[in-house]
């Protein structure tokens, strides 16, 4: 389940300033397991794994991978609960 106004990122820049002027893009993907509880307002950045069972509590911006069965909140997500 994904909450409304969630955005799922997959595409990056270069962190380097002259390839970024040569407008050097590319994606990462992002992958979300099974039975995962996303809520509204959420922010998923490029690259990252939401493991099975897992919940996102709204508002959450999510810049690391979250493991099974854990709930995550914040900006940044962070572990609060397995």
């Amino acid at each position: 389940m994904i909450g409304p106004n969630t955005h799922i990122y997959t595409s990056c820049h270069s962190l380097d300033s002259n390839e970024r002027l040569l407008d050097v893009e590319f994606g990462k993907p992002v992958t979300i397991g099974k039975n995962v509880w996303i809520g509204g307002n959420c922010t998923i950045l490029p690259g990252v794994t939401i493991r099975d069972n897992a919940v996102i509590g709204a508002g959450s911006v999510v810049t690391k991978d979250i493991p099974n069965d854990s709930i995550a909140i914040g900006n940044p997500a962070r572990i609060k609960q397995k």
